[in-house]
């Protein structure tokens, strides 16, 4: 037994965060849930700025990425691939090609990659930099400027209460006002009011009045603190006075090529101006007095997302949960919807590990299905997709929200609304099981069900189901009898098939 001990490998777990100026690897080892680091990996790639002007990443940026990718393949070889967790931010968001970019990518790194949404990065930020940081009680502001977004985050101990992204970072400041290298007082001045104007909005819900310190993520603040320590100016903390000495210094210099800031990493030196002129208006504008670099940042918050799912901590249980109390869901009748879609889709999906992800997915579904009936019970599965759809709901990526708000809007009603989607055998599984529950559950209270067998018809040219329910139930429940009887109508008009059988075989 003591042997055994010894021999236990330890977790690994291996994030990457595909940011709009840099792609960063970090493989974490997991020790009694702390998660030590083991391997970091950084390459600057600079994905904003190869956009051209439809919007797109240029052939280039897409080259550039996908050989920094394969890199970061090889960084995760051995790790378990459950263990693995690959995400997108800002310049994956708005890009234009960024649907035709992603399979590519994905085949690169040979791990799925999530676009997450802003306010899900700054959750994840503010987790990375609440556990790298002292323990504290104190409200704390972050700030994560990256390259093409900055997100500002307040919370407390390893939560986030106030989260917020805005388009504006290094690299698309820099593009816009420094396109020729060239620093002129006026184009610093009107990088910094452009940001300003972004920021403005927020100004109430940022204000230094609803923190007791600040902190910065990521490396425009991490370069500017590395300056302030190597000219003599601080000791490692960003101040407005720092700030002010570095944009006259940017000015006199006048040039990005000429820049001779003590501390500066040259992988820095392209997008310092655009970096400067936002941290500066982030300063101005929430009246900052002093901010300390914290090393945390989104590849160590997706580390402990990963290990809090893992030790049965997922953060996307606790906001099913918020979410079913905000919308006054009836929790008995999700609970049942739940039961009877999970008892469907393993019957279409018997002993699939593979499936295990979409399973989950489907019981957040279901959970949240009534989730529109807050707005009005008429039409409430267009409310419900609406809601899923454009809430924010920390730990889901868009590509799981877009799968659970594709669900419930097809849980009834015709299926060319959700055509497209069922292309996917698997989405397919998942919404036929959906649709069945909410039919078997529609008197909304407890029935003692008949047995049932539900199977998906291998070597057909089209898609088949089969259901067989006893049909001296149906006949005492002649409504539900009626309902499955039409979900043939409803599969054939989108040319698949389902059969309901007289008995149980």
């Amino acid at each position: 037994m003591k042997g055994e001990a010894q021999d236990k490998q330890p977790i690994l777990l291996g994030a990457v965060d595909l940011g709009s100026n840099s792609f960063r690897v970090e493989i974490g080892r997991v020790e009694d849930y702390r998660i030590t680091t083991e391997s970091y990996w950084k390459e600057t790639v600079r994905l904003a700025g190869g956009i051209d002007e439809h919007g797109a990443f240029t052939p280039e940026i897409q080259e550039r990425a996908l050989s920094a990718l394969r890199r970061f393949r090889e960084k995760l070889e051995g790790i378990d691939p459950q263990n693995i967790r690959a995400v997108g931010t800002q310049a994956l968001r708005v890009a234009t090609n960024s649907a035709d970019f992603l399979p590519r990518a994905e085949e690169a790194l040979g791990h799925p990659i999530e676009i997450i949404a802003g306010r899900e990065e700054a959750r994840l930020v503010f987790s990375g930099c609440a556990h790298t940081l002292p323990p504290s009680s104190e409200k704390r502001l972050v700030v994560d400027i990256g390259g093409a977004s900055t997100e500002l985050i307040i919370g407390c101990g390893f939560i986030a209460k106030e989260c917020e992204s805005f388009h504006v970072g290094c690299v698309n400041t820099s593009r816009a006002y420094f396109p020729d290298g060239k620093i002129t007082a006026n184009a610093l001045k009107q990088a910094q009011l452009s940001a300003q104007a972004e920021f403005e909005e927020a100004h109430q819900e940022f204000s230094f009045r609803n923190w007791d310190a600040a902190y910065g993520s990521a490396g425009t603040i991490g370069a500017v603190a590395d300056i302030g320590h190597a000219s003599g100016l601080t000791n490692g903390v960003v101040t407005p006075a720092l700030l002010k000495v570095m944009r006259k210094e940017l000015v006199e210099a006048g040039d990005i090529r000429k820049i001779n800031f003590p501390g500066l990493k040259e992988d820095r030196r392209e997008v310092i101006a655009g970096g400067l002129a936002v941290l500066s208006a982030v300063f101005d504008t929430f009246k900052i007095k002093e901010m300390r670099p914290a090393s945390g940042a989104l590849r160590v918050g997706l580390l402990y997302d990963m290990l809090g799912r893992q030790e049965q901590r997922d953060t996307r249980d606790s906001t099913v949960t918020a979410l079913i109390k905000r919308s006054s869901i009836d929790k008995q009748q999700a609970a049942r919807v739940a039961a009877l879609a999970d008892k469907f889709f393993v019957a279409l999906n018997p002993d699939d590990q593979q499936t295990h992800d979409c399973r989950k997915l489907l019981q957040w579904a279901s959970m949240l299905h009534e989730t529109g009936r807050v707005i009005s019970p008429s039409g409430y599965h267009k409310h419900s997709q609406y809601i899923l759809m454009n809430s924010d709901l920390p730990g889901f990526s868009r590509y799981d929200q877009t799968q659970m708000s594709t669900l419930v809007l097809g849980q009834r009603g015709n299926l060319k609304k959700v055509e497209s989607a069922l292309q996917d055998p698997t989405f397919v599984n998942m919404l036929l099981s959906l649709r069945l529950a909410v039919i078997f559950a529609h008197a909304r209270r407890t029935l003692r069900l008949p047995e049932i067998k539900l199977e998906r018809v291998a070597h057909t040219r089209k898609t088949a189901f089969r259901l067989w329910v006893d049909p001296q139930w149906l006949s005492r429940h002649p409504l539900t009898g009626y309902l499955l009887e039409q979900e043939s109508l409803v599969w054939a008009r989108v040319g698949m098939e389902f059969t309901l059988q007289n008995n149980v075989s």
